[in-house]
């Protein structure tokens, strides 16, 4: 039987038009077995009708923290849009092999460009476009500093204090850049977050987020409210904007208190990002294991009991090693 390379994708566009009340869940993936694992397991719990019916669809997210720490770097201004493009591009090529490789459409990708690699116009919409011809849906572009960034859960570069541009600047030289080019696309939206809750306040940053969405941003995001209050009130106060609102939950954050898709979902928003979990998951396994074997020890004394085939095996399975073989074996017969 001759091999299928048709591969689908799902249209965020058309998720979004189509929400009706429900949320998106994006989750970061760091590289391309992580994006694979993602794909296989949201459609293993599909066919197990085990996905809850108020969460409306899903998307692989590309994180700059994600990608810095791929890299052994913090999330502090390390990332240029050269390795950012080569993150969207492992994330593409993985989800397709799993599309491909299963038969069921990948899900869009989401792509963090932080302040849009340059103030200048040309080089936010050099930075959309190489992510959205490497396949993302949506591009996330913020209002900080361009020098001296830092990841949005974090006290800034220096240890204290974090900066940011002024609404008037964010909007002329990083959104409507990011916006014009998106409108001419068929499948790109634009998300507009504003680091301004740690420099400002919450009442500037909902302010802020307003003036994006009148913009034509897409997505609003008002990065780490600081309590149960604050974030209810972004929910709240952004609901009657044109755009859609999302949280960014990031698991033992001390900025924003932790909330599950469900929660975020009764709270009001329409999407929830939940970018590193699966990395700060997989860490603590990975020095369970090193720690183990560094001491001489099984690697099965640390980890959940199985043998060395199972996990070989599942771990090649949904690799895609049954898939290549069988792309070799008929192309070479």
């Amino acid at each position: 039987m001759h091999p299928n390379f048709k591969s689908n994708r799902v249209s965020l566009k058309k998720m979004a038009k189509d929400l009706d009340g429900r949320l998106i869940l994006a989750i970061g993936v760091g590289n391309g077995a992580q994006a694979r694992i993602l794909h296989e397991l949201i459609y293993a719990l599909e066919d197990e009708g085990k996905i809850p019916d108020f969460i409306g669809g899903f998307i692989y997210y590309c994180s700059g923290y994600l990608c810095a720490a791929d890299l052994g770097f913090a999330d502090m201004g390390y990332i240029l849009r050269g390795q950012m493009e080569h993150q969207t591009h492992v994330v593409e090529s993985a989800t397709w092999f799993a599309s491909v490789q299963n038969g069921k459409p990948a899900f869009p990708i989401g792509v963090d460009i932080d302040t849009g690699y340059g103030n200048e116009p040309s080089s936010v919409i050099l930075a959309v476009r190489q992510m959205h011809k490497l396949g993302a849906q949506f591009v996330q572009i913020e209002d900080q500093f361009g020098i001296n960034k830092s990841c949005g859960h974090m006290a800034g570069p220096l240890g204290k204090g974090k900066e940011i541009i002024s609404t008037e600047e964010m909007i002329k030289y990083r959104l409507n850049p990011a916006i014009s080019y998106a409108k001419d696309q068929d499948d790109l939206l634009v998300v507009a977050r504003t680091d301004a809750v740690a420099v400002e306040g919450t009442k500037s940053a909902i302010a802020k987020a307003i003036a994006f969405s009148e913009a034509g941003a897409d997505i609003l995001f008002v990065e780490a409210p600081e309590n149960e209050k604050e974030l209810q009130s972004v929910a709240d106060e952004l609901k009657d904007t044109s755009s859609l609102v999302l949280v960014n939950v990031i698991e033992g954050s001390p900025e924003t208190p932790y909330k599950s898709p469900q929660q975020a979902h009764k709270m009001g928003f329409n999407m929830a990002i939940y970018p590193l979990g699966a990395l700060f998951s997989s860490n603590d396994n990975l020095v369970k294991y090193y720690r183990a074997i560094c001491r001489g020890e099984s690697a099965f004394d640390a980890l959940p009991k199985a043998s060395l085939n199972e996990w070989f095996d599942r771990f090649g399975a949904m690799i895609g090693r049954d898939q290549t073989q069988n792309w070799n074996q008929y192309f070479t017969k």
